[in-house]
């Protein structure tokens, strides 16, 4: 057995483009030493796109935005790939084969790309920091000191993100903050949940004193961290951790920016190929250099889509069409009519989610289609959306404004107010329109698990999730029993402690 995992561990962490000397801190490929880097704006701007590519490369592993955001949340009925099945049905703590190196569970216990991603932003913050203001671009010291800041907000901001997307996995994560060359028999323990969504809430108001207002002018708008965007990551880790009150506050100041607005029911469509006026922040990959070929077996696209987007008959994993019309009840709804097709498999009718067939075929080759649909993390209709949930968490709730954003979002939608409800079916409509808007926008099992809180500890989950089970944390994942051979301090994840093989 100790056989086994010392093979999946040299496996998984190769994959992972990991050094064998490192275990957390490790140097995205081909980043220059830092002995002979950090001495000006252009390496300070270098260090920190690598922090956004290190995010990229973590999302979509094993498409884990997705899986660990739709995947588990009861959009999807069934998986054509049994590993994808055991995820669906929250069979998290499966044997994974010594030989499977891709298998997607693997991967999906895994932490370490995250902490890729927090290494370098570590490195961010300690280098950019002992910089003069002299080494950056501008033409006065407060304009160099400007545009150090941005590069230490951005820095800032990245390392909170990974962190409170962990939480939102995981639970308790190993804290890690210092710049420091982690060898592989370093140990960490697992910090408490609160203390690291601590440390991210003070990352983040850092953020929020560095960075400016989003530059329509930039061509990296939303795809970089600004202030919107980090008043957007306070709401969201404000609202996981129950800070209805702080939450709605950073909401207010999303949207009294005036930096946002809706996008029109004739180009909602328009959201998901990136940069659009409601987005707030993205991962950007609708580029070539950053893309992926969507007939690759380990992507968003080849999982969820089918012919003419694809080269596949049907999509592998199936929506459940009784949550879809459940969901999208009116039927000049732009968010069902844009969003959604059916499609015949044999004698069976499926919808599918067609937000992300922006493809195109490279060289006029079909079999080489690349994804040119960004990765949408905030937009002002999920904050609107998120305002009227912490107005139903507050103590002192306040449904009537609730229920006034919801119909907000749904006139912009197409689709009829409601009317005629009451405090408990209002804070379920707030739910409910948080699904139709952000379907398969990887916030639906988050929301699931707050709403489950504010329902009194109740499990929303209908495929894998009792009750119970809920109130015991089994929607925290494990990890990977392969972290256990060079980090003795590290523990499994309480729910999972016995059940993972």
């Amino acid at each position: 057995m100790k056989t086994k995992y010392i093979l999946i561990y040299i496996t998984a962490i190769g994959l992972l483009a990991s050094s064998c000397k490192k275990f957390l801190d490790q140097s995205p490929i081909s980043t220059p030493t830092d002995a002979t880097t950090w001495q000006s704006d252009g390496d300070a701007n270098t260090g920190v796109a690598a922090c956004y590519s290190l995010i990229r490369g973590a999302f979509n592993s094993s498409i884990g935005y997705y899986a660990y955001g739709d995947l588990i949340s009861g959009e999807f009925v069934s998986s054509d790939d049994t590993w994808f099945q055991n995820v669906l049905s929250f069979k998290w703590g499966a044997a994974v084969a010594s030989t499977a190196v891709d298998n997607p569970l693997l991967k999906l216990r895994l932490f370490t790309p995250y902490y890729t991603a927090i290494a370098q932003s570590n490195r961010c913050v300690s280098f950019i920091s002992a910089m003069p203001n002299s080494a950056f671009n501008g033409t006065s010291d407060a304009d160099q000191m400007a545009r150090k800041n941005k590069y230490l907000g951005e820095a800032y901001f990245t390392r909170a993100f990974c962190y409170f997307t962990m939480c939102r996995v995981w639970g308790d994560v190993p804290l890690v903050l210092e710049n420091t060359d982690a060898t592989v028999s370093q140990q960490y323990v697992r910090s408490p949940q609160a203390t690291v969504l601590k440390q991210a809430i003070a990352d983040v108001n850092k953020a929020i004193q560095y960075l400016d207002w989003k530059d329509n002018s930039s061509s990296d708008r939303i795809v970089r961290a600004d202030k919107g965007a980090a008043y957007a990551l306070l709401a969201h880790i404000d609202a996981w951790i129950g800070d209805y009150a702080g939450c709605n506050t950073a909401c207010d100041a999303v949207i009294n920016s005036g930096s946002y607005s809706l996008t029109t029911p004739g180009n909602f469509m328009d959201i998901y190929k990136g940069q659009s006026q409601e987005s707030i922040f993205e991962i950007a990959q609708n580029t070539l250099a950053e893309a992926s070929n969507a007939n690759v077996y380990y992507t968003l696209a080849s999982q969820t889509l089918s012919s003419p987007y694809i080269i596949r008959t049907a999509p592998l994993w199936k929506l459940d069409n009784s949550v879809v019309t459940q969901l999208y009840t009116d039927t000049n709804d732009v968010r069902f009519k844009k969003g959604f097709i059916s499609i015949s498999n044999g004698n069976t009718s499926l919808y599918e989610c067609i937000k992300y067939t922006n493809i195109q075929n490279v060289n006029n080759n079909t079999a080489y289609k690349v994804s040119l649909n960004n990765i949408v993390i905030f937009r002002l209709a999920d904050i609107e959306l998120l305002k009227a949930e912490a107005l139903c968490g507050r103590p002192a709730p306040d449904y009537g404004t609730a229920l006034s954003l919801v119909n907000t979002i749904r006139s912009n939608r197409n689709a009829a107010p409601l009317t005629g409800l009451n405090s408990v079916t209002i804070l379920q409509a707030v739910l409910d329109e948080r699904g139709r808007e952000l379907f398969l926008e990887g916030h639906r099992t988050f929301d699931l698990i707050r709403f489950g809180r504010l329902m009194g500890g109740v499990s929303l989950f209908s495929n894998g999730i009792s009750t119970a089970e809920f109130l015991a944390g089994k929607y925290y994942w494990p990890v990977d029993p392969t972290l256990f051979i060079t980090n003795s301090k590290l523990t499994q994840t309480a729910f999972w402690v016995g059940k993972v093989n």
